[in-house]
């Protein structure tokens, strides 16, 4: 898994975000930093699929934040409560962001970060994949023989202009279409696995 695109969001100061979910608000704090994952279109994209997962099935265990930049995705999957996030990211700085807004929003679970996403032993319910460029079309197989039966994949981080190219490369998968998010020119993609 290489990916040599490293992206940065300047956040000259410190900044409070809130979603709302089901009447719940939630908050979560970032740090001052240069990871990326805060108001970038594509984060916000990504969100907008993890609540709509959120919505129609609930919490569920075993995730993997893919690419955490600054933690921005795994911290608002952790107040959704799902369980068993695990975290992929291999930028040093950004993990330490990571592990700073880790802190600054969870009390009793962090994520855990690992090397190897792809491993054989290792299954999920939930990817969430917010990088650019060639890595997720690049990928598309690894993420599907890594999810469980019936487990998601919300993909984001390209222009709305390669949508049916990366729902091709799915289907071929053996991951199906199930919604897409859009604001021009940035998607974000739910897939899930049959």
């Amino acid at each position: 898994m290489k990916n040599f695109e490293i992206y940065i969001e300047d956040r000259f100061e410190d900044r409070s975000l809130e979603f709302f979910i089901d009447s719940k608000q939630l908050k979560i704090f970032l740090n001052q930093g240069t990871s990326f994952g805060s108001s970038h279109d594509t984060t916000t994209l990504t969100i907008e699929a993890i609540k709509y997962v959120y919505e129609k099935i609930g919490p569920v265990a075993d995730c993997l934040d893919l690419g955490s930049g600054s933690g921005i995705l795994s911290i608002f999957l952790s107040k959704l409560n799902y369980l068993n996030i695990y975290v992929c990211e291999n930028d040093h700085h950004a993990i330490e962001e990571s592990l700073l807004n880790f802190r600054s929003n969870l009390n009793n679970y962090f994520p855990k970060f690992i090397k190897k996403p792809f491993h054989k032993n290792d299954f999920y319910n939930l990817i969430v994949c917010n990088i650019s460029g060639g890595f997720i079309p690049n990928n598309i197989n690894n993420f599907s023989l890594s999810l469980k039966k019936d487990g998601l994949l919300i993909v984001s981080g390209f222009n709305s202009e390669k949508k049916l190219q990366i729902i091709d490369i799915c289907m071929k998968n053996n991951l199906k279409f199930v919604k897409s998010f859009e604001n021009q020119p940035w998607i974000s993609i739910i897939f899930q696995k049959s």
